[in-house]
């Protein structure tokens, strides 16, 4: 019983950082790009884009993965050969950018994905094990705390943006 909560306590921890930044990069960037979505390019560009076909909707959700991968394996190849600062910034740009366009093209196209068998019932056990973490990690006060903190630095630093 010690291994196995020795072996957890770090899983746990891990796995409450990826959701806790997960969510907060998609929570912001799903603003983001609600607010491009206003600009009358941007906004004919989501109007077609929901209305896709079940098909060319999985198309348009897997598209921006197709092109930001290779971003952040370059970026993970250019740390590897020593410019570490470099690399990370690249990776990471790549990652809210992924993050941005998945949000953005996810909500457009849920009715239509959610027609295509396959990708319903992935998208029903990634939630059910992603609420299923939740549920978990949420018992942990140290996870209410790191949620508190979080939200309160974000608070700080829309308090000195918004004059800007």
């Amino acid at each position: 019983m010690k291994l196995k909560r020795l072996i957890l306590a770090p899983l746990i921890w891990l796995a409450a950082m990826f959701f806790l930044i997960e969510e907060f990069i998609w929570d912001q960037t799903a603003r983001l790009m609600a607010r491009l979505g206003a600009l009358p390019v941007v906004h004919a560009i989501e109007r077609h884009i929901a209305g896709l076909p079940p098909r060319w909707a999985v198309f348009a959700f897997l598209l921006p993965s197709s092109i930001l991968i290779p971003a952040k394996l370059i970026g993970l190849h250019i740390i590897a050969s020593g410019h570490w600062f470099f690399g990370a910034a690249i990776f990471v740009v790549a990652k809210v950018v992924g993050v941005a366009l998945f949000s953005r093209i996810f909500n457009l196209t849920r009715p239509a994905l959610m027609q295509v068998l396959w990708f319903a019932g992935l998208y029903n056990k990634v939630m059910y094990y992603r609420n299923l973490i939740h549920s978990y990690l949420d018992q942990w006060a140290a996870y209410q705390l790191a949620k508190q903190r979080i939200k309160s630095l974000i608070a700080r630093v829309k308090a000195i943006i918004r004059p800007l």
